[in-house]
């Protein structure tokens, strides 16, 4: 090789190893001096799991609400799975069981297993229903909004079950299955939430519902 080309290469390796020395410096004085920060343990670790607990905590924030105190009340997804899981277990017939719930892009998602019997018998849905197992997941998402009488209800816009869109002509029979027949003035395509009469708006916000009560 000729010299000069071996000089070259040489004194590039050099370069490149100073370059890369300089930037682990630059990196080392920046986090050290804090303009560098690593993730927060905080920021890294998911929410808390449903349980008896969260129950207990969202039970506290509505029974402020519901005796007149305080702002708003902020309940996160799971908060809200845990008063449903460990509060109003009861308000799902029989064949309806394990609710989940997510909230994002200002929409809650609310999730249940039913049983296939009791998904609408109509022929739009024969073909469906034949390949699915005798516990169907079934996920509902819609917006939340505040009722004329000071409740709240989930207003519909999407189903899937097993994955499978449900046509939307279907969601007042699928919803009938899941709570009974709707309270007067409430949409048949809206799914009414355990929250007390005293709410005057409600929102979602990143993954929290922020409720604004009568004042």
């Amino acid at each position: 090789m000729d010299a000069r080309v071996s000089g070259c290469v040489g004194r590039g390796i050099l370069l490149g190893l100073f370059l890369v020395l300089v930037g682990v410096a630059a990196f080392w004085w920046a986090q050290s001096s804090g303009l560098i920060r690593a993730p927060s343990h905080r920021a890294m670790v998911s929410l808390e799991p449903p349980s008896e607990v969260l129950a207990m905590v969202a039970e506290e924030k509505l029974e402020v609400m519901r005796n007149g105190g305080g702002g708003d009340v902020v309940l996160s997804g799971p908060e809200i799975e845990s008063l449903l899981l460990y509060r109003f277990e009861d308000r799902w017939p029989r064949g309806v069981s394990s609710p989940s719930v997510h909230m994002r892009d200002g929409e809650l998602y609310l999730g249940l297993q039913i049983s296939r019997d009791l998904l609408p018998t109509l022929p739009d849905m024969d073909a469906l229903t034949m390949f699915l197992p005798d516990t169907v997941p079934v996920q509902l998402q819609g917006r939340v909004l505040a009722l004329a009488g000071g409740g709240a209800a989930l207003m519909v816009q999407r189903i899937d079950a097993s994955a499978i869109p449900i046509p939307r002509r279907l969601f007042a029979l699928l919803l009938a299955q899941v709570q009974g027949q709707p309270a007067p003035g409430v949409p048949p395509e809206a799914l009414v939430l355990p929250l007390p009469q005293a709410v005057r708006s409600l929102r979602i916000e990143g993954s929290n519902l922020i409720i604004t009560p009568v004042s």
